[in-house]
């Protein structure tokens, strides 16, 4: 068995949450995390992120950044000063073609929920280097905030239930 240790520093993830009216995009840093690898083969791994780093890179001005930062951050969506840390943890990954499709379990909150990605993964002697994109379904770890599931009448105010994730993973045995 193969561990690669993820190289914060090196490694990104991208978020992207959509509302009827545009988007909103960020950044948030991994905190710590790891891939193991039998033969080649995926066959665990845990990424812990840090909640406390998150970042949006689609506002520029300062009062309108930081209402929206603070409403990322209070109870209305991640109660960051509760919950520091949001964990994925690989159950099963299967080798699809050139990529593989991961099952894991995914913790915000302290709410876990199974989620299924694909990504690929390049391992190298010593390095690996691995792509993906997850879907999150927000309201199932308690964010509901304009949510149409759980909220009428939204209109323009609508915030869509999924948000994205992209990342991009660097790792070092």
């Amino acid at each position: 068995m193969t561990t690669f240790n993820i190289q914060t520093e090196s490694s990104t993830v991208n978020w992207t949450g959509k509302k009827i009216l545009g988007l909103h995009t960020g950044t948030i840093n991994i905190e710590s995390g790891y891939l193991v690898f039998s033969e080649d083969h995926l066959i665990d791994g845990e990424i812990k992120i840090d909640m406390t780093s998150i970042v949006i890179t689609d506002i520029a001005d300062r009062s309108v950044y930081k209402e929206f930062f603070d409403h990322l951050n209070n109870d209305d969506f991640f109660s960051v000063n509760a919950f520091k840390t949001a964990t994925l943890k690989i159950t099963k990954a299967a080798k699809v073609n050139d990529a593989y499709k991961v099952l894991g379990d995914l913790t915000i909150k302290d709410i876990t929920h199974p989620v299924t990605f694909t990504t690929t993964i390049d391992l190298l002697t010593d390095f690996l280097h691995a792509l993906g994109e997850i879907k999150i379904d927000r309201t199932l770890y308690n964010i509901r905030y304009g949510s149409g599931k759980f909220l009428s009448n939204l209109g323009d105010k609508l915030i869509y239930d999924e948000f994205v994730l992209q990342f991009k993973l660097v790792g070092q045995k």
